[in-house]
Formats: C-alpha cells, sequence, structure tokens
C-alpha cells in the first residue's frame, strides 16, 4: 500500500496535471513565502553549480544566459520598432 503524501508537501515535478491547482492556491504569496521562495532557489542553484569541487562554466554561463534573454525581452520593442524603419 503505497503512502499518501499530502498535495502541500510535494515538488512541483511531483504533482500531477489534475493535483496542479489545488498545489498552486497552497503555496505561500506573501512576500515572506515568495522571498523563501527566492532564497531556497538561489541556495539550490549555488550549491549545484558554483560551490563544487571540480566547476566549469555552466553554472556561470546560466546566470548570464538569464541576463541576455532578459534584456532582449525587455527591449524587444524597441528593436522590433527600429527593424520596421527603412533606411534609405
Amino acid at each position: 500500500m503505497a503512502s499518501s503524501i499530502p498535495v502541500k508537501e510535494k515538488k512541483l515535478m511531483e504533482v500531477k496535471v489534475g493535483e496542479l491547482p489545488g498545489w498552486i492556491l497552497m503555496r505561500d504569496f506573501t512576500p515572506k513565502g515568495i522571498a523563501g521562495a527566492f532564497q531556497r532557489g538561489y541556495y539550490r542553484y549555488y550549491h549545484k553549480y558554483i560551490n563544487v569541487k571540480e566547476g566549469g562554466v555552466a553554472g556561470i554561463s546560466m546566470v548570464l544566459v538569464a541576463y541576455v534573454l532578459f534584456n532582449y525581452c525587455r527591449s524587444y520593442k524597441e528593436l522590433t520598432h527600429e527593424r520596421l524603419h527603412k533606411y534609405h
């Protein structure tokens, strides 16, 4: 007999599609909860990619790619506006 884990205590990858709305509603969306989620994500990323014995460029390159994509999305409107201009 399998032990049932409450939906609130499951990780996102363990939640079934039907349980997803209930799982999202049980999350803590207060400023303290959101800050805690970012802190957990930062520590998980730091210990997995940055603070390792045989480190590579994977951790730093992910940060750079995220930075480039963020700035591209932020300036997309200006880039498309310039692209539509005819230079003649």
